[in-house]
């Protein structure tokens, strides 16, 4: 029986996040030194199962499969592939260089037990292989994205970029999680398994008639055009540390998701609407870079920068092969490098 090494980088975030609240307010050296050890144990995993990735022989490794529902077909299935696995890598390296940029956050318990739920919902979305566990961590991800601006957020905006984003994120979410039933309502195998909803053979009428909600619904967290507009609000808002995770890694879940829902479910609606994807992704890349360009805000030449560069990385999916995919996960990967460094950055900057 091999080691459930996804199970434990999914858990170990949420596990320290609920130790942590159990501690006293007062033991603040102890609240960050446990979140300090949890981050680093999760980044740890996170780089043993992506140097331990065998991309000679590609397809899903590591998988780890229960019961959980089997009424409803719902199941806890968890694997990674060449896609996953270096964003699995991204949210490690994420997670504990926001811990370290925060070791001084006021209301230190709440603030890390919060950053690890919402690092428990990055880890499970990019490992799932099944769709209802697949909502299930996304919704997950997103709730605490509002609590943390609202709270811990700059004072002037932070309650209207936090609920600008969760309305958008919901809605979007909400479009996104009907086209996932009417796939499985169609597909008739009882089973949210994406592995076996690959095989449903959808017919042509119904991907192309469900495709752009489902995609469009994940990318709505991408920051596709022009469902932006929480995006560069959101980032600016927010704590440091809060800002690199949102730029760094949640915008590459909502791609990710539109990427292994929408494109690899729904091959055929993809092929179909790649065109207006394309034309999306091209004005997300030229709109974001001018509106970057003229911003006095760093957070905000960030944000809008942030934009442009998601196109790019929907244009890598809208070519629908190999290369391109490859392309855009290179993007994701490395955009999310940046844009948590730069974060940082700016983050010491207004600090000080």
């Amino acid at each position: 029986m091999q080691f459930p090494i996804l199970s434990v980088i999914i858990f170990t975030p949420l596990v320290a996040g609920l130790l942590i609240l159990l501690m006293p307010e007062e033991r603040r050296t102890e609240i960050r030194v446990t979140a300090l050890a949890a981050a680093t144990f999760a980044v740890a995993l996170s780089l043993w199962v992506y140097f331990s990735y065998d991309a000679s022989a590609g397809g899903y490794q590591f998988q780890e499969q229960a019961t959980w529902l089997p009424q409803l077909g719902i199941g806890y299935h968890v694997g990674v592939d060449g896609m996953s696995t270096p964003l699995i890598l991204l949210t490690g390296v994420v997670m504990f260089t926001g811990v370290m940029i925060s070791w001084n956050i006021e209301r230190p318990r709440e603030f890390f037990a919060f950053l690890f739920i919402l690092a428990t919902g990055v880890f499970g979305v990019f490992a799932s292989l099944d769709l209802f566990q697949l909502f299930f961590f996304y919704e997950i991800a997103v709730f605490p994205m509002y609590l943390l601006i609202v709270v811990w957020g700059w004072k002037v905006t932070r309650e209207y970029a936090a609920m600008k984003l969760t309305l958008y994120l919901f809605v979007g979410s909400v479009i996104a999680l009907v086209g996932a039933l009417a796939m499985y309502w169609t597909a008739g195998q009882n089973s949210f398994d994406m592995l076996v909803l690959e095989q449903a053979n959808f017919s042509t009428a119904f991907q192309r008639a469900w495709f752009l909600p489902v995609f469009l619904g994940f990318a709505v967290l991408g920051g596709i055009w022009p469902f932006h507009n929480w995006s560069p609000d959101g980032h600016v808002a927010a704590p440091t540390a809060v800002s690199m995770f949102h730029a760094g890694v949640l915008m590459k879940l909502g791609a990710f998701a539109a990427l292994r829902v929408g494109i690899m479910l729904l091959p055929e609606g993809a092929l179909y609407w790649r065109w207006l994807i394309m034309g999306l992704a091209t004005v997300n890349v030229v709109y974001g870079a001018f509106i970057a360009m003229v911003q006095t805000d760093f957070k905000y030449v960030i944000g809008f920068s942030s934009v442009s560069h998601m196109g790019l990385v929907m244009l890598g999916f809208a070519t629908l092969t190999p290369e391109g995919l490859t392309g855009a996960g290179v993007q994701m990967f490395s955009h999310g490098v940046m844009t948590a460094l730069f974060f940082a950055v700016v983050g010491m900057v207004y600090d000080r």
